[in-house]
């Protein structure tokens, strides 16, 4: 391990649990869905499935404070950082999804931005070891 593969690491896991906590936080602080939220999947097929819009926010908050709580372990055990990362790729390709269902093109790009930063994020904990 290089000697400054700590600090790289250390500094991923700031940005990722600042990024999904916070949003975590947002969601589980009202303990309601937003009505925007519902109202633009309204014309998707997420509002054909069981629990519709709600039920897919809710997935959502829920795996974020997961991926969040996972990278905090990994505050104190490095072997699971790799995991945390991974289950961003797999949060980022969820919410990329919602964003072209709804035509959220600019969010799309900026989602497709997440996931390359956190592909790079994970070779470079990966690979420093």
């Amino acid at each position: 391990m290089s000697e400054f593969q700590p600090v790289i690491n250390y500094s991923i896991i700031f940005i990722y649990v600042l990024l999904f906590g916070t949003a975590a936080i947002d969601k589980w602080k009202t303990l309601s869905t937003p009505e925007w939220f519902c109202k633009q999947f309204e014309n998707t097929f997420i509002n054909r499935l069981p629990g519709k819009a709600a039920g897919g926010y809710w997935m959502i908050a829920i795996f974020e404070l997961v991926i969040t709580f996972t990278f905090i372990a990994a505050l104190f055990n490095f072997a699971l950082l790799p995991y945390a990362l991974i289950g961003s790729l797999f949060m980022f390709g969820i919410l990329l999804l919602g964003l072209r269902l709804i035509s959220d093109f600019q969010g799309s790009a900026n989602m497709f931005i997440y996931f390359g930063t956190t592909l790079v994020s994970l070779y470079v904990v990966i690979n420093g070891k």
